[in-house]
């Protein structure tokens, strides 16, 4: 085991880290992740952050190249689309059922790495992807009060999930695709991000939604706060994807529910339910993750 092979295992938990941490200040506003105002917020700062910090950081012009097309590709699929799926499907179905097959995007983005990008799977890494996949679906089952069941909805409101999951699973993609050809993480992270926030600016502009975009200033300060955290995590997942194999990457960056189960421990415990199967499965996805780990440095 040498340090450049852990780098991009490293990386790509802390960017799943990064991303628990925004999910978490979102939920300490009271905005339900749906809100079109804490989506307004976290993608404006992105774009100002990332941007800020691409220009304060290059050590040569930004120009425009060939993989922002990637990187513009990427930034529709998610996390605007993705976003966008997921929350419908949460509106309908809730939480406990929506969560879990939204966390089966690395299933996607290991399936597209093969065909499109050439990438090797090896069944070690099989192995690797369905004990992470298996632990996340647990800890994301334990989400939410009032678990439904399946049985009591409509079953053409799985599409909901479904596509969240397919659209988070091709961003990371197009990603990998764009970022393989040489853009610096920061810049790349800079465009996904404002290909997002441009789209949700259209939607804004044609139809107006005041009345959803009205925030406390105490909200409006923690959203920022988590703008902040969510630009550092696809920095961090780039950073990872360059100098990783994405079908170890892409399961390792969607270990989130372990993260947000660690920090609602540590600080939410009052608020938060903690059941063996929340146990089990955050055990899952902690074995999952070293295997991985062990095997993307052998």
């Amino acid at each position: 085991m040498t340090s450049l092979q852990a780098v991009p295992i490293l990386l790509s938990l802390a960017s799943a880290l990064m991303f628990a941490v925004t999910f978490v200040l979102v939920k300490i506003t009271g905005q339900n992740e749906s809100s079109l105002a804490a989506l307004c917020v976290t993608l404006t700062t992105n774009v100002v952050t990332l941007w800020g910090w691409s220009l304060l950081s290059a050590q040569e012009s930004i120009s425009i190249s060939i993989e922002w097309g990637y990187f513009a590709i990427a930034g529709i699929f998610a996390p605007l689309m993705g976003r966008f799926f997921q929350f419908q499907g949460m509106a309908k179905l809730g939480a406990n059922i929506t969560t879990p097959l939204t966390l089966t995007h690395p299933v996607v983005t290991v399936l597209f790495a093969v065909i499109f990008l050439g990438e090797t799977l090896r069944i070690e890494i099989i192995v690797g992807v369905l004990m992470v996949l298996f632990g996340s679906l647990l800890l994301g089952a334990q989400n939410g009060n009032h678990p439904k069941n399946v049985s009591e909805v409509s079953k053409k409101y799985l599409l909901f999930p479904l596509a969240a999951s397919f659209t988070y699973g091709v961003s990371v993609v197009f990603r990998k695709a764009g970022i393989d050809i040489g853009t610096d993480a920061v810049t790349a992270a800079a465009v996904t991000t404002t290909s997002s926030w441009l789209v949700l600016s259209i939607y804004l502009v044609a139809f107006r939604p005041a009345h959803a975009l009205i925030l406390c200033h105490t909200e409006f300060v923690t959203l920022v706060i988590a703008g902040i955290f969510s630009s550092i995590g696809p920095v961090l997942l780039y950073m990872a994807l360059q100098k990783g194999h994405i079908a170890i990457i892409a399961p390792l960056a969607a270990t989130t529910p372990f993260f947000v189960l660690l920090i609602t421990f540590l600080f939410m415990r009052d608020n938060e339910t903690f059941s063996v199967w929340i146990i089990i499965g955050t055990l899952f996805t902690v074995l999952g993750s070293s295997f991985m780990a062990y095997i993307g440095m052998s």
